[in-house]
Parts: C-alpha cells; structure tokens; sequence
C-alpha cells in the first residue's frame, strides 16, 4: 500500500495550518497530494526539515517518505521517494527510490541534496542529475562501539541519524538520536566521531557533551565552526574549529557563562548571511534569535501566563485596532517547529510539523521581546508625579472637650519571612529508539526520565496515550540507570489502562540524585500494541506527562504486511 494510499484512507486530521498567515507549502491536512499544482494548496504529513538550494525550497515530507520541492514559481513536485517506506533505489531515478522517514535535509555548493533517512540508518545523496545513492551507513543499527570510525563512511554503522549540514569545505556532519553523537565525514570519504554524550567520548578524541545530550539540529558557518540543537539538554552548543565544545545558550539555571535562555527544547538551528543564529523550540512553538550574547524570540505566539502581552481582540462593533507587523510576527502560530532554513530575501522558513507546512516569517520586521535590555537602549523616563491637590482649609475647632487619648497599639511581633520553595527539578522526557510493529503484534516502548536536580515528588501519577492505531496492554516496568552504567531495579508502579487501552495512568513514587539514591535516570518499559485493523504508517501523537510536567509525544509506526 503506498502512503498515499495510507494518507487518503485514514480520517482526514484537522486543518491546523487554516487560516494562518505566510503559509509556503501545504493546506493545514495531513496527506500527499498536490505535486505540479501550487505548494500552499497541497499536502504534507509532518514536515521534519526545510532547506534552500538551487533556487528552489527543499522540504523532508517525513510521514510521506518523500521529498519535496517548490520551485521559483511556487510549484510543488516530488523529488525523491515513491512513497513506500523502505530502502531501495540506489544507482537510479531518486523519484522511483524508497525511504524510512527522511528526517534532515542540507544542500551543498554544487547543489547535491544530502538526506538523513533515519529509519534506514542511513545518509542519501541525490546528486544534480536526480540520481540517488548511499553515502554513509550499511543500514545496520549502531551501539556505539565498533560502528566504523575510520573507516569508509558507507561501511559505517549510524543509529537514527536525525540532523545533517555541510560545511564551507565540504564536510558532511551528522546528528545521531540512537546513539547520542556527531560524526564527520570528510571530503575522503572516512567518518570519525566529533562529539559524544560522556562515557561515549573517551578515548575518540571527540568532545564530550555531558551526560544529557541529542544532537537534534546542526548548522556550519563559514569559518568551520558547527551549531547543534540539543533538546534534551535544552542548549544549544558550538563546535569550534579547534575541536572545543562550548554552550552557546541554555536554561538560566544551567546556562553558566553562556547567555541565558528559558526554552523548552531547541530541535533546529539556522545561519543567516551575517551569522545570526535562529532556534526553533519544539515544545515551546517558537522561534528565538541568538546573536551578540541576547536571545529574543521572532516567531510564535506569547504566553499570557508568563507575563507576556498579548494583543486583545476588539469588542463587538468596534473597528480592530491596526497591528504592527513586528507583532504580527510574533503571534504566527507555530505546532511543534523541527526545522528552518533563511532565504536570500530576508525570510524564515520554517517546518511547522504538526500544521503539515512550511511557514514563512520575515525576519526584516522581526522586533520581539528581548531577554536582555540592549546596550543602546534608553530607559523610559519615569512620568513626574502630579502635585497633590489642596482641599479648602478646614474651620479650626472651638473650644470643648478634651478629646479622650487613644491607647497605644500594642507591638505585634514581626511575621518571619515564608520559607522559600526549592525551584521544581527539571526533567528530560524522551522515548527511547523507534518502534516498529505489525499489526496485531505487542511490543515494548522505553520511556527514559533524566535529570541533574534532585526530584523526589513522592508518590504521584504520569499519563501516558498511545499513538494512533496502538493501545496499551497494562504491563508496566522500571529501572534506575546510574552514571556508572549499573542498573537499579525500580519500584513497583502500578498501571491503570482507559479508553479502552488508548490510555494510561502509571503510580509510581520516583526518585532520583537522592542521598542514598545516585540514579539519575529511571526507565519506564510499557506493553503496546498494534491493533489489527491498524492503517500502516508512523503515527506521533502519542503523548506523556511525567509528574504533571509538560507532555511529550510518543511516536509509533504501524507495519503493512509487505513491510518488515
């Protein structure tokens, strides 16, 4: 069954993207239509990455295994995929070739599309001609030991690559989410490891990012210095050209000697022509500027409940009130950015992957809310305060009288200050490798909670739906991971299944970084399953809350029978 086959059968998905301004490609539905007619009018399922090359906007269309472009004109065709998910094609037409989820995109000088075909453990090339081929990966999952440093980048072993980018020279880079590391592959065709989660790094030569590390996004400048998006450790890291490693921004309470920055998880990363990086904050549906040691976010909609002003709409019968474009920019709405790209025309693109399109922001308006006061900006001076205004003098009192004294007030003791609460502990939710199933098959999906702040909660309830076409079965498991590698039996959570499986409330009474207690990092293994009237495809919009904390998705993919 082909995905477009899959698409057109399944229940047509809101039209999130109606209505919102700057749309490049795709009408707000999930789905594959629209090649040969006008990029906004057709559609995408979950766009993951934009690029620019050649003229023309390259789109990785991830739930349909395809890529797509949109020409000068504004028209839409297919690039590369038929729409199978699988891996052939190599040697040929890149349009007949099959892909697993293409996940990233980067454009070279001479116009050679590099493609991370992340279920596929692999890096496709499509050069100029439109001819596809592999290279690097043998399409083997990586473990992270003996995977092919070294040796030719093709022979190597990748474990769902998920960020690709070229620099000024040449070299190719590539994020890795299985097995948290940056490779590079040089212009002679050899791959080496450049960063590494600690523990990883030893010995490789590579940087060592710290224990909490997802290489999710890259970007080169010209100077050969590389850019990453880390989401799970909500930083966002510069590679220089000596081989150090620094943080560039991150939380405020994390970010030390780096420029402070509350997002939620930074998936992507963009240069502009003057080296002006853009961030797109998945789970915060926005877009934040970094340049000059300031961040200030350029694209998404404010939060009220942060303090954040939001234009009020008019009342009825009263004309709306005009709206600076800079604040227009600021409220486009965004569903989970995952990639961007800036154009020679002072635009931002951005893959907009839960309203299936490409957006466009210009950057030229871009004024937003600014984390720091610039250096050249003056205070507001303070208005004078009006003069108090002075009553008619009141008749002085004849005699009378003597008024009886009041009683002093007793002293009442000074109420001692509230003892201050500890800030919550910041958590780091993912799901652990992809899940592949057959339909009416069970599997096991891994959800990892990690963190560097003491968190004892007690007992408390995490959330859990499974995505579309899968149900939970009510088998629940944990484990504690100490940074020693030695694994702790977990507790005994208790599961509770709903909606007849679609749902999942797991008890447990978690702890981690306590005295006595030095795990930092808990796995829960929960039973799933595929039902058997299942549609084939990859499903994300599962979702779970740990704690009460903010959601994460959970992603599935359903298997056809000729898949495997």
């Amino acid at each position: 069954m082909t995905a477009r086959a899959t698409a057109l059968r399944r229940p047509p998905d809101a039209r999130d993207g109606d209505g919102l301004p700057g749309t490049v490609a795709g009408n707000g539905t999930a789905g594959f239509a629209g090649d040969g007619g006008p990029a906004p009018d057709g559609q995408l399922a979950f766009p993951a990455d934009v690029a620019l090359g050649g003229g023309a906007i390259l789109v990785a269309d991830h739930a349909n295994h395809r890529i797509r472009r949109i020409d000068g004109t504004g028209t839409l065709t297919t690039i590369a995929g038929d729409g199978l998910r699988g891996f052939a094609g190599d040697g040929g037409e890149a349009v007949r070739a099959r892909l697993g989820f293409p996940s990233a995109l980067a454009v070279a000088p001479d116009g050679t599309v590099f493609v991370a075909d992340e279920m596929n453990h692999r890096i496709r090339r499509i050069d100029p001609s439109g001819v596809i081929d592999t290279v690097a990966g043998d399409g083997s999952r990586g473990d992270g030991e003996g995977d092919g440093d070294g040796g030719p980048a093709c022979r190597a072993r990748l474990n769902s690559p998920c960020a690709v980018a070229v620099d000024a020279v040449g070299r190719l880079y590539v994020g890795e989410a299985g097995v948290p590391r940056v490779r590079r592959i040089d212009g002679d065709g050899l791959i080496s490891t450049v960063v590494a989660a600690s523990g990883r790094a030893a010995g490789s030569g590579a940087a060592d990012a710290g224990e909490v590390f997802l290489p999710a996004g890259l970007a080169a400048d010209g100077s050969g210095r590389l850019y990453i998006a880390d989401p799970e450790g909500r930083r966002v890291l510069r590679l220089g050209s000596d081989g150090e490693l620094r943080v560039l921004a991150g939380p405020p309470d994390r970010a030390v000697g780096a420029t402070a920055a509350d997002w939620g998880a930074p998936r992507a990363v963009a240069l502009d022509g003057e080296g002006v990086l853009y961030v797109a904050d998945q789970t915060g549906h926005r877009v934040w500027r970094l340049a000059d040691g300031a961040v200030r976010i350029v694209a998404g909609q404010r939060d009220p409940a942060a303090g954040e002003a939001t234009p009020s709409a008019p009342a009825a019968g009263e004309a709306a009130a005009s709206v600076d474009t800079a604040d227009a920019v600021v409220q486009v709405a965004l569903r989970y950015p995952c990639g961007l790209a800036v154009d020679p025309v002072g635009r931002l693109l951005v893959a907009d992957n839960s309203h299936h399109r490409i957006a466009s922001v210009p950057l030229t308006t871009a004024a937003s809310q600014d984390t720091e006061r610039s250096r050249d900006e003056k205070p507001e001076p303070e208005p004078e305060p009006e003069p108090e205004k002075k009553g008619e003098p009141e008749p002085e009192p004849g005699p009378g009288p003597e008024p009886a004294k009041e009683k002093e007030p007793e002293p009442v003791p000074p109420i001692p200050p509230p003892t201050p609460t500890p800030p919550p502990a910041r958590l780091v939710v993912r799901q652990e490798v992809g899940l592949e199933v057959q339909r009416g098959q069970s599997e096991l999906i891994h959800v990892r909670v990690s963190s560097t702040d003491p968190w004892d909660p007690g007992r408390v309830e995490h959330h859990f739906t499974a995505p579309t076409g899968f149900v939970f079965e009510g088998r629940v498991t944990c484990a504690y991971y100490r940074a020693d590698r030695t694994v702790i039996p977990g507790g005994k959570p208790t599961g509770t299944v709903g909606e007849g499986g679609r749902s999942l409330v797991v008890t447990d009474e978690p702890r981690l970084n306590t005295p006595g207690h030095p795990a930092a990092a808990l796995v829960y293994t929960l039973g799933i399953r595929a039902l058997h009237d299942a549609e084939p495809g990859r499903y994300t919009d599962g979702q779970v809350v740990i704690a009460g904390q903010p959601e994460v998705r959970l992603k599935a993919s359903v298997l056809g029978e000729d898949e495997d």
